[in-house]
């Protein structure tokens, strides 16, 4: 019941007295805070509020966690070109390019859209469900995997394009997303040490492959990546400690219909789309094409992949130091043109030693930009109840775009053994570099809303 309420049922005499007895609480308390804000003492916060640690054990163990994640997601998913050769040469020699690469783009396509039904489900707790769920189909899909016939086109499509990407994006989107439960501050930093992993998946797994394929056969050599694929999923489950809101404090449900009318973030997801039409086209195709390259060895080839993931992990981390101090957009932007430029690099590449500079510079940066896309979206949205559907969004409709892009790579190279790599190569380029020129308009206009770069 307020003063003015007290008012019409109170004498004149009891209403001073409430008021004075009221200044004499009030008071004493208003000039303790004032004396407290003057000597630069913080006012302790309430158990209940929601804390954004900014590291600690549980914080660390859980970017150890999403580093194992990172390692069998993006590591696996660009290991692809070494399942793109084995394929067109030996074990679905009546297929395609094209074809085959439909494979490996719905892997990635499932890989990012399955994040529009986990971002939600992150939200609202589902985390641990996701992880536990992701690991087992992961798993299982592997070894189906790895009894697949040849000239069985239907079987590795079920099992590695269709299977493993959605098992991948169950994975992918928690264990990337969690992170940021536990960093703000340093939110780049954590993600770009946890995507390291993906760099390390993608030298393991695109050597120990090659390796087993040559020495043992197709079934050992995804059994093999089966087995690494398990040991990381416990680890992960093991180590990952996801950071909710108390339910009392937590924020109001996110609306997508509100996401669709937020034209920065509505041009941000339409020039990462873009980028997303050439962002794969090196991780599928360089080892074919460095094969058919007159003057490169075969042992050569087989270890362009790795090269390309190994300069990822510098790219993953060192911009990333970079993007806390001055704003990830100020990173990323850069760094996304430059992929673009680079592939345009590949007209003139006629030796080792260029291709080996090519692969360093261009897993380094295109390194720096997967790692800082995610955190990105996350820094469009308006509170943290959003977060997961803002990048579950933001990722599915950039999967539309993976799933479409590397097929038409292998429409323009056409059919061996003379591919047309200029056609790809000049597509490619146009869509990231274009791309890119979106995505900077859509961090302008976010820069406009927010009054600073973020």
């Amino acid at each position: 019941m307020t003063i003015v309420s007290l008012a019409g049922k109170q004498s004149d005499e009891e209403i001073s007295y409430d008021m004075e007895t009221l200044a004499e609480v009030i008071a004493p308390a208003a000039a303790e805070r004032m004396e407290e804000a003057k000597a630069g003492i913080v006012p302790e916060k309430h158990d209940h509020e929601h804390h954004i640690p900014e590291g600690g054990v549980k914080a660390w163990m859980t970017v150890a966690g999403a580093w194992w994640i990172s390692s069998i997601c993006f590591g696996y998913a660009n290991a692809f070109g070494v399942y793109q050769t084995y394929y067109v040469t030996e074990l679905l020699p009546s297929y395609s390019t094209s074809a085959i690469s439909w494979i490996g783009s719905l892997q990635a396509f499932f890989l990012y859209s399955t994040a529009i039904v986990a971002g939600p489900m992150f939200d609202r707790g589902y985390c641990r469900h996701m992880l536990v769920a992701g690991s087992v189909l992961f798993v299982g899909c592997l070894f189906a995997q790895a009894q697949a016939q040849r000239d069985a086109y239907y079987q590795i499509f079920l099992s590695q394009g269709l299977g493993q990407g959605m098992a991948m994006g169950m994975l992918y989107l928690p264990g990337m997303a969690v992170v940021l439960q536990h960093f703000k501050k340093n939110s780049a930093v954590a993600i770009g040490i946890a995507f390291t992993g993906s760099s390390i998946g993608g030298i393991v797994f695109p050597i120990m492959i090659n390796n087993i394929f040559n020495d043992v056969g197709y079934v050992w050599g995804v059994r093999a990546a089966g087995f690494y694929v398990l040991g990381a999923t416990v680890f992960a489950n093991l180590l990952i400690r996801p950071q909710y809101a108390p339910k009392h404090t937590q924020q109001p449900a996110p609306n997508i219909a509100t996401f669709l009318k937020d034209p920065p973030y509505i041009c941000a997801v339409a020039g990462a789309a873009c980028v997303a039409f050439g962002l794969f086209f090196v991780y599928f195709y360089i080892q074919l094409y460095t094969l058919t390259r007159g003057g490169i060895s075969q042992n050569f080839s087989f270890y362009t992949l790795a090269i390309v993931n190994g300069a990822s992990i510098f790219g993953r981390t060192i911009p990333n130091i970079f993007a806390d101090k001055i704003g990830i957009t100020k990173v990323l932007m850069p760094m996304s043109f430059l992929s673009g430029a680079l592939v345009f690099v590949m007209f003139g590449l006629h030796n080792v030693g260029g291709i080996t500079i090519f692969c360093i510079l261009y897993g380094f940066i295109t390194g720096a930009y997967v790692s800082m896309s995610g955190p990105f979206f996350a820094a469009m949205a308006d509170h943290m109840g959003e977060m997961g559907a803002r990048m579950g969004l933001a990722l599915a409709l950039v999967g539309i775009a993976a799933l479409v892009g590397t097929p038409i790579d292998g429409a323009l190279l056409g059919n061996g053994p003379e591919y047309s790599w200029s056609r790809a190569i000049v597509f490619t380029s146009v869509m990231m570099i274009g791309g890119t020129c979106i995505m900077t308009v859509g961090a302008w206009l976010l820069a406009k809303k927010r009054g600073k770069w973020v």
